[in-house]
C-alpha cells in the first residue's frame, strides 16, 4: 500500500490509467481524476481496498483503491494508486 488510512497527502497530479472494469465498486465515491481543480491539494485517506478486493484477477498494487477526503471542499475522492502522484505530509 502506497498510503494508509489517516495520512495527509498532497495531490499533485492526477491521471486516468486505462484498466478493466472492477469485479464490484465498494467505495462509491466522486472520481478525483474527473476533479482536476484540486490538484496541489492536500486531504487525508479514510479507507483503503486491496486489489484483490477491487479485481477479479490480473491486477496489481498499482490497482488499490483509496478514499480521500479533500481538506478544500470537504468531500470524499476515489482514486487507484497509480492514477495519483502524491506526496505524504508528515
Amino acid at each position: 500500500m502506497k498510503y494508509n488510512v489517516g495520512v495527509l497527502v498532497l495531490v499533485k497530479h492526477c491521471e486516468y490509467k486505462p484498466r478493466r472494469r472492477p469485479r464490484r465498486h465498494a467505495l462509491q465515491h466522486l472520481r478525483l481524476l474527473l476533479h482536476p481543480r484540486l490538484n496541489n491539494t492536500y486531504g487525508v485517506i479514510t479507507a483503503v481496498e486491496k486489489h484483490t478486493e477491487i479485481f477479479e484477477s490480473d491486477s496489481t498494487e498499482n490497482h488499490n483503491g483509496y478514499i480521500w477526503y479533500s481538506q478544500v471542499d470537504g468531500k470524499e475522492y476515489y482514486f487507484y494508486e497509480d492514477e495519483v502522484e502524491g506526496e505524504v505530509v508528515e
